[in-house]
Order: structure tokens, then C-alpha cells, then sequence
């Protein structure tokens, strides 16, 4: 018999690899040349026993399997320890029971007659901070037969924490819409002393009672103070109502709301009126120039949108070109990524207006519909 051996030399590890028989010289005819007495032929023959057991019997196999079950052992043992130290009660667990049992105590010598008695520093709820003014405000508007019109300004996104603040703000501005009228909507707006005599001027002329509307979307905090909700109305038109968050609770800007302004819009084009006159406008750039207003070179054209009144005629607004009127109304223009931008201005006719969609801009007052 004889055995060959492997060396590695990384672990000088020696094992049996192959056992092998010496047979005898293989006899062959006559008629063949014989070898020489030298020559011998071998061949491998397979060793008896299974191939499995010897190679679990190798030295180095066992090693191995004595380091796995060791390193098993180590790990059960860790998740044991984890599982008990989970189940301790923590330090915070264990100061409940005493601060449970002072609060009992304390209870106890609160109560006088059956009843609770706290500490006259004591409130149940804490008075709100006043918060600063604000000017602020955008609109969202779609003609009959027109494209949606997108908000004047990118509004900032709402945060977890205001999700209170709007959810109180969509609610009132559900009951806004389906008051039955006026006067009980009235309880529900921003300045109300100031605001009553507006609506009952506004809904003298215009219809009144509930508003069928399809949804509240796109609620958004525009500052600590105002947020703006869009009113999608049955049938697609949609309008943006602006609240005010007061200690009182939560108030919805009328005005900016039906886009009112100091006179009616279709009064104002009737009676050509020629003293300066607030409105609440769209305004957009335009290029109609005819009648006193045909002097491109001087004049910058805008349309003007009202939307007060259902079907309202737009009309044309002038400015002097390069003067301090047409040139902030340019500013707001650039600012906002839209064609149309919701502002406030004082509106008034020419001296002997042939038409009626012809207007002077007289002032700028600011860019949105909100007003502090």
C-alpha cells in the first residue's frame, strides 16, 4: 500500500488525500514484446468505506465545525440577554408609581364637597398670542369658457402642525357657504361691523343663500395668521376664501371672497363714474389703445377682471408708460409666474368716456385681495 500526501503551506495542515494499491505486472501473449523487468503498471482503486465519513473524519472539517457550534452558542446566548434586559422595568417605568401615588394624594386634598378645586394661577386653556398683520392674498379664477387660472404667488407648503389650524378653517368656510343668508353669514366674516353694511348693499343687488359647493381643496398657510382654501364649486368654477385664524376662531374674508369693491362694478360702468374708486381686479397686460387711450407710446394697457358680479364686463386699464403706476404693476407682474395676478386698485373714467370699458388707473394699492 501506499499513501500520498498534500502539505498546504498556509496552515501546514496535512491530510490524507488518495490511497492507492500496487498491483502485479499484467502477464500479456507471447506474440507481444514483454517489458522489461522494471516496468510495472499501477492503478488507482477506490478506498472501501463511505466518501462522507472520511471526509467528516478530516482534521480540518472538524475544527471548522467545532468553531460554528461555538460561534451559535455565543449568539443564542446575546439574544437571551437581550430578551431579559427588554423585559426590566426601565428607571421612568418606575417613578410612575410614585408619581401616580403623590397625584392621588394630591387628589385627594384638592377636593372639596365632591368637586375639584385648582389653583387660581390655574387655566384649562392658555389665551392665544395676538399675531402681526399681514398683507396678503391670491385668487384663484376660471372664466366661463376658459382655462383654470393658477394662484397669483407660490404659496408655501403646510406643515403637520397646522393641520389643526386649516381642518377649523375648512370647517367654517362650510358653514359660510351654506348659510341660508346673509345675515347669518355675516357672523361668520373678518370686521364684521365693517363688513355688514357692505353685504347688505352687495346682496340687495345680487342673489343670496347657500352656495352649492363640490369641495374645499388645496388648503394652504400663508402666514401665522391667514390661510387660503379653494372652493371647487358644483359644475368646476373654483375661488379662492381666505381665512383669518383671531382668538375667536376662525373668520372668512368676505370681501376678498366675492371680490367687492366700494360701489358695484356695473354701477361704476354705467355711471361712468370720474372719481377714484377701489375695486378688486385681475389684471393682466393687454393691447387695446382707441378713443382718448390710442397713444401706444405712452400708455400701457391691462385688462381688467371683476368678478363681483356674474358675467361682469372686463374692461381696459391705462397707465401712464414708464411712470410710478405702470411701473409697479409690471413689478407684480414679473413677480408671479402667472398672466393674471390678483391687486387692489382705484379706478376712474375719463372726462366725457365715449365707452365704457375705458378706464384710467389711478393707484395702485397692493397685490392680492386681503387687506389687514
Amino acid at each position: 500500500m501506499v499513501m500520498l500526501q498534500m502539505a498546504e503551506k498556509t496552515s501546514k495542515t496535512k491530510r490524507r488525500a488518495l490511497l492507492m494499491t500496487q498491483t502485479e505486472p499484467v502477464s500479456t501473449p507471447t506474440s507481444t514484446p514483454t517489458p522489461g523487468p522494471s516496468a510495472v503498471f499501477q492503478e488507482p482503486q477506490p478506498l472501501p468505506g463511505d466518501a462522507f465519513d472520511r471526509m467528516r473524519m478530516d482534521p480540518e472539517i472538524q475544527h471548522f465545525r467545532r468553531r460554528l457550534m461555538l460561534g451559535a452558542v455565543a449568539v443564542g446566548v446575546i439574544v437571551v440577554l437581550m430578551v431579559i434586559w427588554s423585559l426590566l422595568p426601565s428607571p421612568a417605568q418606575k417613578e410612575k408609581p410614585l408619581a401616580s401615588k403623590s397625584d392621588k394624594a394630591g387628589d385627594s386634598s384638592s377636593q372639596n364637597g365632591g368637586k375639584m378645586v385648582l389653583p387660581l394661577e390655574t387655566s384649562l386653556m392658555q389665551p392665544e398670542e395676538p399675531l402681526p398683520q399681514v398683507n396678503s392674498g391670491n385668487l384663484v379664477f376660471r372664466p366661463p369658457g376658459g382655462g383654470d387660472l393658477k394662484t397669483a404667488s407660490a404659496l408655501p407648503k403646510v406643515s403637520g402642525g397646522d393641520l389643526a389650524k386649516l381642518a377649523a378653517a375648512e370647517e367654517i368656510i362650510g358653514k359660510f357657504l351654506e348659510t341660508p343668508s346673509w345675515k347669518q353669514r355675516v357672523l361668520l366674516v373678518r370686521d364684521r361691523l365693517r363688513v355688514a353694511p357692505l353685504m347688505s348693499i352687495y346682496y340687495s343687488k345680487n342673489a343670496d343663500g347657500p352656495l352649492a359647493f363640490d369641495s374645499i381643496v388645496e388648503a394652504t398657510e400663508t402666514s401665522p395668521k391667514f390661510s387660503q382654501h379653494v372652493v371647487v364649486f358644483e359644475g368646476g368654477g373654483r375661488r379662492v376664501a381666505t381665512v383669518e385664524h383671531t382668538t375667536a376662531g376662525p373668520r372668512v374674508d368676505w370681501e376678498a371672497f366675492v371680490g367687492s369693491g366700494e360701489m358695484g362694478w356695473s354701477d361704476f360702468l354705467e355711471l361712468k363714474q370720474a372719481a377714484p374708486t377701489l375695486f378688486r381686479v385681475l389684471v393682466s397686460p393687454a393691447g387695446h389703445f382707441e378713443n382718448q387711450f390710442g397713444d401706444p407710446s405712452k400708455l400701457q394697457c391691462y385688462s381688467l377682471r371683476n368678478i363681483s358680479e356674474p358675467g361682469a364686463k372686463v374692461v381696459y386699464g391705462y397707465a401712464e408708460k414708464g411712470g410710478p403706476i405702470a411701473k409697479a404693476l409690471d413689478y407684480q407682474l414679473q413677480l408671479s409666474e402667472d398672466a393674471t395676478v390678483p391687486m387692489i386698485v382705484r379706478l376712474k373714467f375719463p372726462p366725457d368716456a365715449p365707452v365704457d370699458f375705458q378706464v384710467w388707473i389711478n393707484q395702485m394699492v397692493q397685490s392680492g385681495w386681503v387687506t389687514p
